[in-house]
C-alpha cells in the first residue's frame, strides 16, 4: 500500500493529552448546564435533510468509494454550524461597522452506504463529510494544536499566549522565520485574521445565510488506493449583499435559513474534489499532507464536481429537529476505508470527536440518533 502519511515522533502522546485537556474543558463549560455541547461547533444554525446525487456522467477515474455507482442518490442530513468553541453570537460588528467574516461549518451525512467501513464498531451505514468556510485550517499540526488546548484551558478559552509563546523573535522584535515552529504560529495567526475580519483578505465575505458560503473539507483524504482527495461543496446560486443590519440580531444566521428553505425553492450545492495522485506528492508528504494550513494550488489541481446537493423547502425549527440536530453525530472518520482520512489534524479528530461524543452520551437529553 502506498505512504501517504509521515507520523511524528510523540505524536500519539500529543494526542492522549489533547484529548485529557478537550475533556477537562467540558467539563468546565458545561457540567453546569442542562446538557453537554459539542467540543467544536456547539452552535447549529439548523440540520436540514437533503439529497446527495452522484454525477450520472461521472468519469471512470472518480468511480470510488461512495463515488462508484454515477447516478446514485443518497438521502442525507447537513448541520449548519459557527465553528466558534463557545456559543455566542453569529458575526462580530466592529465600532467602524465592519463585519467579522467568521468560521463556519458544513457537515453532511450520507445515509445508507455500503462498502468497507473505516470503524466497523460505529454500526452506521453512512459517510460524513465535515467542512469549514475556508481551504485550510488555522492550526498545521498535533504540536501546534496540544499547545492550544493547554492555554485555552490555563487561561480560561483565550488563546492569545500561543502566540506569545510559539513565535520566537528578534531583540528587535521581528519574528525568526527561520524557526519552524515560529513559521507556523505566525501562518496561523494570518489565517486567524483573515477569518475574523472583513478585509480584503478575508476567504469569503460574511455569508446572508449559511447556503450562501462554499465550505471545504481542509485536509487531505483517500480516493482510492494511491490516490488523495480534499472536497468543497459549491452553492449553485448564492445570494450575496450587505449584511451589516443582518449581523446586529446574534443569531441572524439560523432565522435566515428558516427562512430561505421556507420560502424560497430548492437549494442546491455541487459537491467537488481535488484529486492527486501518489506521485505528485512524492517528497511532499510533510508539506502537502500533514501540514493542514497548506492549499492546494487549483490551477495544477482543479476541483471537479462530481455530485450536486439538493436540500428541498422545509422547516429546520420544530422541536423535534431541533432535538434531532443536537443528537446527530459527525466524524472525519464514519465513512469508508476508500476515504480514510489523511495527516496529523485528521488523526487527531478521530480521538477528539469521540470525546466529545461521550460526553454529550452522559447529558440526561441525549440519546442515540436515528436517522
Amino acid at each position: 500500500m502506498t505512504v501517504l502519511e509521515h507520523v511524528p515522533d510523540g505524536e500519539a502522546e500529543q494526542i492522549d493529552h489533547i484529548v485529557e485537556l478537550t475533556g477537562e474543558q467540558l467539563k468546565r463549560r458545561y457540567t453546569n448546564g442542562p446538557r453537554f455541547l459539542r467540543g467544536v461547533h456547539p452552535k447549529d444554525h439548523g440540520c436540514v435533510r437533503a439529497r446527495f446525487a452522484v454525477h450520472e456522467c461521472l468519469a471512470d477515474d472518480y468511480q470510488v468509494g461512495v463515488f462508484a455507482e454515477p447516478g446514485r442518490q443518497f438521502d442525507a442530513w447537513i448541520r449548519f454550524s459557527n465553528a466558534a468553541p463557545l456559543v455566542s453570537p453569529d458575526s462580530a460588528l466592529s465600532e467602524a461597522g465592519a463585519v467579522g467574516h467568521g468560521s463556519r461549518g458544513m457537515a453532511v451525512k450520507l445515509i445508507g452506504v455500503s462498502g468497507s467501513r473505516l470503524l466497523p464498531e460505529d454500526g452506521e451505514l453512512t459517510q460524513d463529510f465535515l467542512m469549514i468556510n475556508q481551504p485550510v485550517f488555522a492550526f498545521a499540526n498535533v504540536e501546534d494544536y496540544e499547545a492550544l488546548s493547554r492555554i485555552i484551558l490555563e487561561d480560561n478559552e483565550n488563546p492569545k499566549r500561543f502566540f506569545a509563546e510559539r513565535i520566537r523573535r528578534t531583540p528587535e522584535g521581528k519574528p525568526v522565520m527561520s524557526d519552524p515552529t515560529t513559521q507556523r504560529a505566525v501562518r496561523t495567526a494570518g489565517i486567524i485574521e483573515r477569518i475574523t475580519n472583513s478585509k480584503p483578505s478575508a476567504y469569503q465575505p460574511p455569508p446572508l445565510s449559511p447556503l450562501d458560503n462554499s465550505y471545504f473539507g481542509a485536509a487531505p483524504f483517500l480516493f482510492g488506493e494511491g490516490r488523495v482527495m480534499r472536497f468543497s461543496a459549491k452553492p449553485v446560486s448564492p445570494m450575496l449583499g450587505d449584511v451589516v443590519e443582518f449581523v446586529k440580531n446574534p443569531n441572524y444566521l439560523r432565522e435566515a435559513l428558516h427562512k430561505r428553505l421556507t420560502e424560497g425553492e430548492e437549494i442546491e450545492f455541487e459537491f467537488q474534489v481535488q484529486v492527486r495522485s501518489a506521485e505528485s506528492l512524492a517528497g511532499a508528504i510533510v508539506t502537502e499532507i500533514e501540514d493542514a494550513c497548506v492549499d492546494w494550488d487549483e490551477e495544477k489541481h482543479p476541483f471537479v464536481t462530481v455530485a450536486r446537493i439538493f436540500i428541498p423547502p422545509q422547516d429546520c425549527t420544530t422541536p423535534e429537529r431541533k432535538e434531532l440536530c443536537e443528537r446527530l453525530s459527525f466524524s472525519p472518520w464514519h465513512g469508508l476505508l476508500e476515504h480514510r482520512p489523511l495527516g496529523g489534524i485528521n488523526r487527531l479528530r478521530r480521538a477528539v470527536y469521540e470525546v466529545s461524543v461521550r460526553a454529550r452520551a452522559v447529558s440526561p437529553e441525549y440519546s442515540a440518533p436515528e436517522y
